[in-house]
């Protein structure tokens, strides 16, 4: 058995002090967990309507309802249970996690009554029973209950071993012919332990589709119900008592990033290979150390809910081999090539966005073994060989030199050379990466593509498959030219179908697939996944009308891989999921436009893509301050564009144009752009995929503006 490292046997014992203490309400973070220094918005504005988040951690039901689903009352107003009704059902109106108190008078009871408590994150699993969370599919959640027995006035609150981490509906039964009143009931929520002010996003977006806007606010609420505290895993293996505990130690720190609130409450690296961007244009739970224009320095408290994640897996790394897990603690998966790669490209995605070097210092060594170990799987064909069937995101047929497996591997060759000049590693292993990126690159085409399809095949092996995630893994990575717009289609009215997971819509994959589409200039592709497949979600009524799904199926049934590992269980789906958060970085960085391209937000872009959009605003911080943009698109086609990005830190601006645009007709800072040599130096006209017709030009840091007429 492996030795926990102290950091982690200090985090677990400082838990078992805060949660022997059962502070009250008045605490505003998670129990005792210090808060970060973290507290206030960074973009004030009215788009703060579109937050799920709510403003006090303490939270109430919003509606009674029968068994039926249907109504009885708004709360707050007294339950009555009794002989005739033994179950009513108190819906939250939005995900919610943590535990929950209830208030009661028992005036009668039969011998041995109790009353119970069961939980669900979609409407379809309301009663006495609770949705699938502990991964033992043999043995379904049931209820906790309450263990008071007779009658009198009694104050209930849950375990902390058995809070119960995503939920939208919560079932109070009697187990027995009880008259009971239910006086109050409210959650603590458990989720983004360090956070005082749950609201205090560090990133914003706001556009003329309202429905996009809270696309992208159900993203960022996702992402905080996965950022829980690490002493409040899933336990592994589950009870086999049909109960649920969430008390397994995952990591150090006070908060980590997982995979999805109910379930698996575990660190995964694939989820994280969109969770990471998305949180850090969205909620800014990314390690810097800036805030609203002052620098902080320790021992002042800065989220690290992504840092803690990527360090458990590497404390799992096995030292002999240099393969990186499956997944983090207590699960503990391995075998998987995919998501060892995923850890790697996990190190250089937060790093690049936190600058926090010292790490990549730290995990150099793990790194360079873990790059070997990927290296020693290349097979006779050149390329990258997956011995498991089915260690990977959940698909079918995960063996083989898939598609998916070298666009990975590619980009982790490209970004670890990159890591190698951060590390100032100068034994040239990076030039040796590079060279390899171009071999995979090549015999990628040579033997995966398909001429007649205009795509890729699963494997040279697996010719009858063109699947999502290769196709949309190699146009975002930069397999193929992005101009070919190579991602897969499959399209239904509720989503993108997988032809690798037939009958199932992946929300992880399809985010690839919608950045694929805006690579290649196909906006409006994008724009109508994201309604269709993440619209129809968060406006489905039985869904939790806040956060974003892992799965479902394409005749609409919440059983995502329910004959594909989930064992016939319809309820295990997890409905919120972070691996599904691609819309959040599909907007900032491609339709609002403006993204990070330099370390920390050294060098940045601004190019927007405006759809049948009208208007987009929205902004992010890193440790050098804060980065916003606006555009908006008049009647007649006009664009106005205004951005302020720190001094000190250079950018590219690239502006669509009409066909017909002169670019004597561009003011800059309401100066004429103008053909003169000075100014022609400065900006360019440049053909850009899908047709498109931008105009370029370099930018410095500071407050700018630009009109094209």
């Amino acid at each position: 058995m492996a030795r926990l490292p102290l950091s982690s046997v200090a985090a677990f014992v400082s838990w078992l002090l805060v949660i022997g203490a059962r502070p009250g309400y008045a605490q505003t973070c998670w129990r005792d967990t210090q808060c970060s220094s973290i507290s206030t918005a960074a973009f004030p504005g009215a788009w703060e309507s579109n937050i799920f988040a709510p403003s006090s951690r303490i939270v109430a039901p919003s509606v009674l309802l029968g068994t039926d689903g249907k109504q009885i009352s708004t709360y707050p107003s007294q339950a009555t249970l009794d002989k005739d009704k033994k179950a009513i059902v108190f819906d939250f109106g939005f995900e919610v996690g943590g535990v929950a108190t209830i208030d009661y008078t028992v005036s009668s009871t039969a011998d041995g009554g109790t009353i119970g408590l069961a939980f669900s994150e979609a409407k379809n699993w309301i009663g006495p029973k609770s949705d699938s969370s502990t991964g033992d599919h043999g043995t379904p959640d049931i209820a906790i209950y309450t263990g008071n027995g007779g009658t009198g006035d009694f104050s209930y609150v849950m375990p902390d071993e058995n809070l119960r981490g995503g939920f939208r509906y919560m079932t109070i039964f009697t187990t027995k012919d009880m008259e009971v009143k239910i006086h109050n009931v409210s959650v603590e929520l458990a989720f983004q332990p360090t956070w005082g002010n749950l609201r205090a996003y560090q990133g914003y977006f706001h556009s003329s589709d309202d429905l996009l806007n809270k696309i992208w606010y159900s993203g960022a609420y996702t992402l905080q119900t996965n950022s829980i505290h690490p002493a409040t895993g899933r336990a592994w293996p589950a009870p086999s008592n049909g109960s649920w505990l969430e008390n397994s130690l995952l990591g150090p720190g006070n908060t980590i990033l997982t995979d999805g609130a109910k379930r698996d409450r575990t660190v995964w690296p694939g989820d994280m290979g969109v969770a990471v961007p998305a949180a850090f244009y969205s909620t800014g739970d990314i390690e810097y150390v800036f805030y609203h224009g002052r620098l902080l320095f320790h021992p002042l408290i800065v989220p690290r809910s992504t840092r803690n994640a990527l360090q458990s897996l590497y404390e799992l790394q096995d030292s002999s081999t240099g393969q990186l897990p499956f997944s983090g603690k207590p699960l503990h998966a391995t075998g998987s090539t995919t998501y060892h790669l995923w850890t790697m490209l996990g190190t250089y995605n937060y790093v690049f966005f936190s600058d926090d070097t010292e790490f990549l210092q730290n995990h150099w060594d793990g790194y360079k073994a873990a790059m070997k170990w990927a290296k020693n799987h290349v097979n006779s064909s050149g390329l990258l060989y997956s011995a498991s069937k089915d260690a990977d995101w959940g698909r079918l047929g995960a063996d083989g030199t898939l598609t998916s497996i070298q666009a990975l591997f590619y980009r982790t060759l490209i970004t670890g050379a990159t890591l190698a000049k951060w590390v100032g590693d100068t034994n040239g292993i990076a030039d040796g990466w590079l060279k390899q990126a171009g071999d995979i690159q090549s015999l990628t085409f040579k033997d995966n593509w398909d001429s007649s399809a205009g795509a890729f095949f699963d494997s040279a092996d697996r010719r009858n498959v063109h699947p999502q995630d290769g196709n949309s893994l190699a146009v975002l990575f930069g397999i193929v030219n992005a101009s070919s717009d190579e991602a897969s289609g499959n399209w239904t009215p509720i989503g993108a179908e997988c032809e690798e997971l037939p009958g199932e819509i992946s929300p992880f994959i399809s985010s690839f697939e919608i950045q694929a589409h805006l690579l290649a200039g196909q906006t409006q592709r994008a724009l109508d996944l994201m309604r269709t497949s993440w619209g129809w979600y968060l406006n489905n009524p039985l869904g939790t009308q806040s956060t974003m799904i892992e799965g479902y199926l394409t005749n609409g049934t919440f059983g995502y891989r329910w004959n594909a590992g989930y064992e016939n269980d319809f309820s295990y789906t997890s409905h919120s999921h972070g691996w599904a958060t691609g819309p959040v970085t599909a907007l900032t960085e491609h339709i609002l436009g403006l993204s990070v391209t330099g370390r920390g937000g050294s060098a940045w872009r601004l190019a927007p893509q405006v759809g049948d959009l009208s208007h987009a605003e929205g902004g992010f911080m890193t440790k050098r301050g804060r980065y916003s943009a606006s555009w908006s698109r008049g009647d007649d086609g006009a664009i106005k564009v205004e951005y302020a990005v720190p001094e000190g830190t250079q950018g590219e601006v690239s502006l669509p144009l009409g066909a017909d645009v002169d670019p004597a007709k561009v003011t800059v800072n309401g100066k004429p752009l103008g053909g003169s040599k000075r100014n022609a130096a400065a900006w360019r006209l440049e053909k850009a995929p899908g047709g498109r017709k931008v105009l370029n030009m370099r930018s410095p840091g500071g407050k700018h503006s630009i009109s094209v007429r």
